[in-house]
């Protein structure tokens, strides 16, 4: 991929995350079932948690109120999501771009970072390991990394929303396999990035940046099966 292509694509699901934000928000306000399963794997104590791609901030509030973690502090690149974050969440929460190298500069380390349904929307393989590559630098001994992806083609629901490249003005060629375009229509139609990462590629990503797949499951979605979740060490 290219870095026009990687960089058109990021810019699309900057829009989209501009355009729909409200109702993007007010479609989380419930935590996934996955996130209780993920309590076994933090570290205790973990005094200081970081999550990038926080959104609205919805996994951190899960957090806080099970009292599983103390300080947390979020990272995204949507302004109006980090804006409803800090107002429903306690925390620190910063404006970055993830998908660029020394995203993470200054943060400190952290016993866990988490990384849900967000590694799906950096395009390249190779900017997936410098992700994944960044937050190993930023853990502290033996700490843990909780990643989740998108299992959308094992859903006949989510194939559904599948578009052709064309509707951006891109080709097949010009992207990579396993990625695709997907519609939102919740209040209105909106267009995003996705790419699909199932348990072979994770472990491959994984491995690629000196990370150990620790454990991983299944969880979330009216199939019971819609996100992989991962623990990396």
């Amino acid at each position: 991929m290219t870095p026009s292509v990687a960089q058109k694509l990021l810019a699309l699901n900057r829009t989209f995350y501009e355009q729909v934000a409200a109702p993007f928000v007010q479609s989380r306000s419930r935590p996934q079932p996955g996130f209780t399963a993920l309590l076994e794997h933090l570290p205790h104590p973990c005094p200081h948690f970081l999550e990038l791609g926080c959104g609205e901030g919805r996994l951190g509030r899960f957090l806080l109120e099970r009292e599983a973690i103390g300080a947390y502090t979020g990272v995204d690149f949507s302004p109006a999501l980090l804006a409803h974050a800090a107002a429903t969440t306690p925390g620190t929460f910063l404006e970055r771009d993830i998908s660029q190298p020394g995203c993470l500069d200054g943060l400190g380390t952290y016993p866990a970072i988490a990384c849900l349904a967000v590694l799906q929307h950096i395009p390249g393989g190779a900017n997936r390991v410098q992700l994944l590559r960044e937050m190993k630098n930023h853990l502290g001994a033996g700490g843990r990394i909780l990643l989740s992806t998108w299992q959308f083609l094992d859903s006949p629901r989510q194939q559904r929303k599948i578009v052709d490249w064309s509707t951006v003005g891109l080709s097949q060629e010009q992207v990579e396999t396993g990625d695709y375009l997907l519609t939102w229509q919740r209040g209105e139609m909106a267009l995003r990035y996705l790419s699909y990462l199932n348990l072979d590629t994770i472990t491959q990503l994984a491995q690629q940046a000196g990370l150990h797949l620790h454990h991983h499951f299944y969880s979330d979605g009216q199939e019971g099966n819609l996100s992989l979740y991962a623990i990396l060490s």
